[in-house]
């Protein structure tokens, strides 16, 4: 039987596939070609619109959240450009390119912190919880 992962866990393992997608959306028109033109929209607003991230209690640091919020933003203009875009015209619009110079500097700003495990708490990356409670 395999434990359920708790919320922490969970807001963990979302911060680490945020930055996976921050590669993809930093990679400009490579990155549209990787995920498709629905993929390179949707991927990135599944993992953000959560009530976590939008309250401020999530694994993201404040400056991430800012970040990803503001990338949120860029997507969402994007979107609301063309909603039928198809990946050629996206890709000749240049919004990957206006896209990916913020998605560069916010995986940055993930890389100062690092990851978190998938396995274990942390309060922050390479820190674990029991061993932070214990200080």
């Amino acid at each position: 039987m395999t434990e359920e992962p708790s919320e922490r866990l969970i807001e963990q393992r979302i911060r680490n596939r945020i930055y996976e997608i921050l590669e993809i959306l930093a990679d400009c028109d490579a990155g549209v070609d990787i995920v498709g033109i629905k993929g390179y929209f949707y991927l990135f607003e599944d993992f953000v619109h959560r009530p976590s991230i939008e309250a401020g209690t999530s694994a993201l640091s404040k400056e991430e959240r800012a970040v990803v919020l503001e990338i949120a933003e860029f997507l969402e203009a994007a979107s609301e450009t063309n909603p039928d875009f198809t990946k050629a015209e996206f890709i000749d619009s240049d919004w990957p390119g206006k896209i990916a110079p913020a998605a560069r500097a916010a995986r940055a700003l993930f890389l100062r912190r690092g990851l978190f495990s998938e396995k274990v708490e942390e309060l922050d990356p390479g820190q674990p919880a029991a061993i932070a409670a214990g200080r």
